[in-house]
């Protein structure tokens, strides 16, 4: 079992975003963990890039076609696309993201606050405060 802890953080004053990615094993110790600056834009849209891009590292370099993953999210409108397979405004990018989890066995979504995301929240706060 992998558990995909993923963040976004955004700065409006200063038009600078960023995300934050936390890969735990079962014994729930970090195996990976990165973040990066991204192009500005609205929260929403950067918390399903940090997603996308999640599941693509897990997809590429995990190997955990055979595992089963959880992903924590603060996004509730993330949770919601993922867990009807649509979103109205986000089409494209809940596509892209379950265009890698329909390939692992068992893909589950946990909604959970900043506190129980600490890791993937530092992380996307890094990246847009980083210099």
């Amino acid at each position: 079992m992998l558990w995909l802890a993923t963040d976004a953080a955004v700065d409006d004053g200063q038009m600078r975003a960023g995300i934050g990615i936390a890969i735990y094993n079962l014994e729930r110790t970090i195996d990976l963990q990165f973040s990066r600056s991204i192009d500005y834009q609205d929260n929403h849209h950067a918390e399903f890039q940090a997603v996308l891009e999640g599941v693509h590292e897990i997809s590429a370099n995990l190997q955990a076609a055979t595992d089963t993953v959880v992903l924590l999210t603060d996004s509730q409108i993330v949770k919601d696309s993922l867990e009807k397979r649509y979103a109205k405004h986000y089409a494209k990018e809940t596509a892209q993201i379950l265009q890698y989890t329909d390939q692992f066995p068992l893909f589950l979504i946990k909604l959970v606050g900043d506190r129980d995301n600490r890791a993937a929240h530092q992380l996307a706060r890094q990246a847009v405060y980083r210099d």
